[in-house]
């Protein structure tokens, strides 16, 4: 079996010619792009969405919206988020509202999440979260 050059992004540029194992390329070969993500295997691992709205808390329930979405449509759900990552533009003077606003999606046994300050290409976006879900 040939092993299957690959790329990797690091910080923006990206390495290629690099070959991965055998046992790397037939994990990988299941990859799938869905709507607002990559599947892989029985993995989604979402990519970072932003919301409309003007306070963080609009813009989290939004944000909450298409990623409840978008697991659906795989077939899974918030009940199988794994991870959560969240990139907030003030997270010292904002998080208690985007707490408020994101813990009803996760009622009982919250999954593991990450919440840090970012800076954002625009004044409106206020969070973008990403997710890590297993779909059955």
């Amino acid at each position: 079996m040939s092993t299957t050059k690959r790329r990797l992004f690091l910080k923006g540029a990206a390495l290629t010619g690099i070959a991965a194992s055998p046992a790397v390329a037939a994990a990988t070969s299941g990859k799938q792009k869905v709507d607002g993500g990559v599947k892989l295997g029985n993995t989604f691992y979402s990519s970072g969405l932003t919301g409309k709205g003007s306070t963080i808390g609009e813009q989290t329930d939004d944000i909450m919206k298409k990623h409840k979405a978008n697991l659906q449509a795989l077939g899974s759900s918030l009940d199988n988020v794994v991870k959560v990552t969240a990139f907030l533009a003030d997270v010292r003077k904002e998080k208690p509202e985007f707490n408020k606003a994101y813990a009803p999606y996760f009622p009982k046994d919250a999954p593991s999440r990450t919440a840090l300050g970012a800076i954002f290409p625009d004044d409106q976006t206020r969070v973008e979260i990403e997710l890590v879900a297993w779909v059955p």
